[in-house]
């Protein structure tokens, strides 16, 4: 059987208390179109900028956007 080696004490009550009251205020904002849009494509950079530097690539990020968005790399 699980036994977790932790505490529930009052600061941590607290931090999760914050947390989910963070989250039902995000989750209740309205989501438009564009703005999914807009956050997929800042995700799709951002970890590609993350993946292409494990790998040893030393793009920046402005670059790698702009190879992304079907430009070449050096000029």
């Amino acid at each position: 059987m699980f036994t977790p080696d932790f505490q529930i004490t009052a600061a941590l009550t607290k931090l999760l208390m914050n947390i989910e009251a963070s989250r039902q205020a995000v989750s209740s904002l309205p989501i438009t179109v564009p703005v999914l849009t807009s956050l997929r494509e800042s995700a799709r950079l951002t970890s590609t900028h993350y993946f292409t530097q494990i790998e040893g690539n030393r793009l920046t990020q402005e670059q790698v956007e702009e190879v992304l968005r079907g430009g070449t790399f050096p000029h």
